[in-house]
């Protein structure tokens, strides 16, 4: 082979690897437009501080305190850019479903407990849906969280279990997976809804 083919041969290979390497740069969000969409984003650290700071006191201001039977993540992460980037912004919930049974007369306690705590967040307006059981807020926690509560009816119609939400939006993007749960819960399955209704709780307070 002579010296100007070896030459030749090196160009190609330095240009199949550059191009290879921009490629996986691009698809992992190290492109030119992904590392600009970074900026502003909130860290991942800040967001889950904010979500865990603002369920912890929901959870505080419960009176008697429920039992809980732990906590997991949904991640939505925005579309991709323009380019075919993939967006680097995503909006985090963390997810918590109590094992506690809570009857329906003492379901408005409930909740009037946890409109006091969303307030004291600085929520102006919490929007209670007594039909579907559920109220909304926006607190602040350092930055905005959405927060939400639900209660599902459990086999027996008169008696609940109850779920919390808090979300951060514009959000550094990072798996679901990556995100531990609220100390010193555990990650629940993925079908918690059915893990939480085959581990109910009677408590003395709440469930009578």
């Amino acid at each position: 082979m002579t010296k100007r083919w070896k030459v030749a041969g090196a160009i190609v290979l330095s240009l199949v690897v550059a191009v290879s390497v921009g490629a996986v740069l691009f698809v992992n969000g190290y492109g030119p437009l992904a590392l600009a969409d970074r900026s502003g984003r909130v860290g991942t650290g800040t967001a889950k501080h904010r979500i865990d700071a603002a369920l912890r006191a929901t959870m505080d201001g419960i009176s008697p305190s429920l039992t809980y039977a732990g906590a997991d993540f949904e991640v939505d992460r925005e579309h991709h850019l323009w380019d075919g980037e993939p967006s680097m912004a995503s909006d985090v919930t963390e997810i918590i479903r109590a094992r506690t049974v809570v009857s329906r007369v003492k379901l408005p306690a409930l909740m009037d407990q946890v409109t006091q705590v969303w307030h004291a967040l600085g929520s102006r307006v919490v929007e209670r849906n007594e039909e579907l059981h559920s109220l909304q807020g926006v607190g602040s926690v350092g930055g905005e969280i959405y927060l939400t509560f639900y209660a599902y009816e459990t086999q027996d119609p008169s008696s609940y279990t109850v779920m919390l939400r808090a979300e951060a939006g514009g959000v550094l993007y990072q798996p679901a997976h990556e995100y531990e749960p609220l100390s010193p819960l555990g990650r629940t399955p993925r079908d918690s809804r059915g893990y939480v209704i085959n581990n109910l709780l009677d408590d003395p307070y709440w469930s009578h």
